[in-house]
């Protein structure tokens, strides 16, 4: 497991670069285990999971927006995604439930993920 700083943290987030972008052009320090790589999502492990088996999975391109940085199809191909290593992910660790949520904010993690 990986030490957790969280001053650090809060300064990366709100002024550092994207580490969903960093991670996706291998800069150091933005490593994480991808899962899933499709060309256009990308699906990997939290580096600071707060639950065992915590999967993040975002579009490669830098979409901050929710649900209006989507076209219809560009949206339901990311959920599809998610359903896919949601039951990949059921089936490796033991679930009672599965959690789905939209993380980050305009104020530091903008990428959807």
């Amino acid at each position: 497991m990986t030490a957790f700083d969280l001053d650090a943290y809060n300064e990366r987030a709100r002024n550092g670069p994207c580490f969903i972008c960093s991670m996706l052009a291998g800069e150091p320090g933005h490593e994480h285990r991808i899962v899933l790589d499709d060309g256009v999502h990308v699906a990997f492990l939290d580096r600071y999971p707060t639950l065992p088996g915590k999967l993040l999975v975002a579009p490669r391109a830098h979409v901050e927006d929710t649900v209006g940085g989507f076209t219809e199809d560009q949206y339901l191909a990311l959920q599809l995604v998610v359903h896919r290593v949601a039951t990949a992910l059921a089936s490796t660790v033991p679930t009672e439930r599965l959690y789905l949520l939209s993380l980050g904010s305009m104020q530091g993690n903008a990428h959807v993920h």
